[in-house]
């Protein structure tokens, strides 16, 4: 939870030295069924999740919270790809 917060606070500094204004939040839980049941809950109308890129068998060992975000959301989201 230490991690989370420092990282969100981060964003937020990150952001309003851009000039963009964001709220940030925590959730304890299997992180697919929280950033869903969040958005939910939260009136979220877009959720925007990253994904490691992960192929093939590793994919499938790991799962995936992104495709898992994608299938159970029921507003739109957006996949974040990172290299």
């Amino acid at each position: 939870e230490e991690h989370a917060e420092s990282v969100l606070e981060t964003a937020s500094d990150l952001a309003a030295e851009a000039g963009v204004e964001v709220t940030t939040d925590t959730a304890i839980g299997r992180p697919a069924h929280a950033i869903v049941e969040y958005a939910d809950e939260h009136d979220i109308d877009h959720i925007v999740v990253g994904s490691h890129g992960r192929d093939g068998i590793s994919r499938v060992l790991l799962g995936s919270v992104a495709e898992t975000v994608v299938r159970r959301a029921s507003v739109p989201v957006t996949v974040a790809r990172s290299t």
